[in-house]
């Protein structure tokens, strides 16, 4: 770790001259955003997106500029973006208590800070349009569903279940043909790139933050920020309106525990792959702007049956070595977004709603399909443009031999109460920009009928839960005054 910070220090302090002049800055995780009256952003300027996403956001698809850095060392940090290199770092701090429901009550803390760089290797080395990406994770902390209500979707999502400092992502990605075709490789994770939006995160719960993604993240399929394996991404862009792109990714779980580091594939299993075709507004400031992502994933891995021994018969009831699907696991997902209204002419202040639906085509897999519907009010008052107020609610289907696993289970504990074969995720939050870079989000979640899954042989049911919670999200870069990369 001590050599890698040392290789980048070198490369900031070996290509920085004197100081630049000041360029508009804009924020991660949507293309380069332009005020109204310029030209429009089009999906020509996409890149590759590795790095970890942002909480301090830009309302979706509002096509809103931001001012230029102000901060005590933006003088530093435009030099530095002028010869190409851009520092980040993110600091979320994410708090939960449940006062009702669950196997049992609690509170917990979980502490997380993402930081990396961002290099430009046109403006470093005349390399066009190719960037590289690094980006490290540090995770600490508590879990209220981990230690306490005891079911599989946290109440929060910076939670890691290993506290370590890990390599997330190590990338190069390449833009070829006037930035129609986008090619990125290395060190990366799927969902990263797949169904992916700067939406999801205006919440706190685990069902919507960084991704829908109850499926391919809890039945293992896809692989997930920070948990980079060897995987690249191939993107067209065929037209303003219309893109599509593949990728594919090793699935080697054996590298969650560690620090990142450990390039082999001798603990891979299998192949990820991942398909998506999109369809989306010309510009961002388009008064209905909309993005509707059609994708199909797939695990070559084997999968455990969750219900069934190598027989063909209960594991409760008869032990024995689980049934193995060698044909692994595939999913299809249905989602959008679409800006329904905007207020008193005001590009930045919109009302956007999102929803769709995710699935999995095996029986044998932990969840079987989500569904879900939500909205993003950004700028719900005049004299507070920046803030956001959200609502989203999940309907979650478990796996039907899931459910036959705890109903076994509980059985043999003992218990009588009914396993739910579904559960119901809703959070209302509020999103309170305290300046710069500085955004905190409090935040009321409920499950109906949760799950137990973390404890299988719970004698009862758990109760409908309901948390409160509050975010604390500081993007460092944004405070001192650094731009970020486009």
């Amino acid at each position: 770790m001590k050599t890698l910070a040392a290789l980048v220090g070198c490369i900031v302090l070996g290509t920085t001259p004197g100081l630049a002049e000041t360029i508009p800055e804009t924020m991660q995780g949507k293309p380069a955003a332009t005020a109204e009256g310029q030209a429009a952003p089009n999906t020509e300027t996409d890149r590759a997106r590795v790095i970890p996403q942002l909480h301090i956001l830009p309302p979706p698809g509002s096509g809103f500029t931001p001012p230029p850095p102000d901060g005590p060392f933006s003088d530093i940090g435009q030099a530095l973006a002028d010869r190409g290199i851009y520092l980040r770092a993110l600091v979320v701090d994410e708090f939960a208590a449940n006062t009702t429901g669950g196997q049992g009550q609690g509170k917990a803390n979980s502490l997380a800070t993402p930081f990396g760089t961002d290099l430009d290797l046109d403006k470093m080395v005349g390399w066009s349009g190719a960037t590289f990406h690094m980006s490290i994770n540090d995770s600490i902390g508590t879990s209220l569903a981990a230690e306490h209500t005891l079911n599989a979707v946290s109440f929060q999502t910076r939670f890691k279940t290993y506290h370590n400092m890990r390599l997330s992502a190590l990338s190069l990605d390449q833009d070829l043909f006037d930035g129609k075709i986008n090619v990125t490789g290395g060190r990366v994770s799927a969902l990263t790139f797949f169904n992916a939006s700067t939406i999801y995160c205006n919440f706190q719960n685990n069902s919507v933050c960084f991704n829908p993604a109850v499926l391919p993240i809890q039945n293992k399929t896809l692989s997930f920020f920070p948990y980079g394996t060897w995987g690249g991404r191939v993107k067209a862009n065929l037209s303003k309106t219309f893109y599509v792109q593949a990728g594919a990714f090793e699935a080697n779980t054996s590298l969650i525990p560690t620090n990142g580091f450990d390039w082999s594939t001798k603990g891979g299993t299998g192949v990820q792959t991942a398909g998506e075709m999109g369809f989306q507004s010309a510009s961002p400031l388009d008064d209905h702007a909309y993005h509707v992502r059609l994708g199909g994933f797939r695990n070559t891995s084997p999968v455990s049956d969750p219900f069934l021994n190598s027989r063909g018969v209960s594991r409760i009831a008869y032990k024995g070595a689980a049934l193995v699907h060698d044909e692994g696991q595939t999913g299809w997902y249905a989602m959008g977004d679409m800006v329904v209204a905007r207020f008193s002419g005001d590009r930045q202040r919109n009302l956007t709603l999102f929803g769709g639906m995710i699935g999995s085509t095996a029986d044998y897999t932990q969840f079987k399909k989500q569904t879900l519907l939500g909205l993003v009010l950004t700028g719900p008052f005049e004299s507070r443009p920046d803030d956001t107020f959200g609502i989203v609610g999940s309907y979650i289907q478990l796996g039907p031999r899931e459910v036959d696993f705890l109903r076994a289970s509980r059985a043999v504990a003992g218990g009588t109460d009914p396993v739910h074969n579904a559960e119901s995720i809703f959070e209302i939050n509020y999103g309170y920009k305290v300046a710069r870079g500085i955004k905190v989000s409090p935040n009321i979640q409920y499950v109906l009928d949760p799950d137990n899954i973390l404890r299988p042989g719970a004698v009862h049911q758990s109760k409908d839960i309901l948390a409160f919670g509050v975010r604390l999200s500081v993007e460092l870069g944004a405070v001192l005054g650094f731009p970020v990369w486009r």
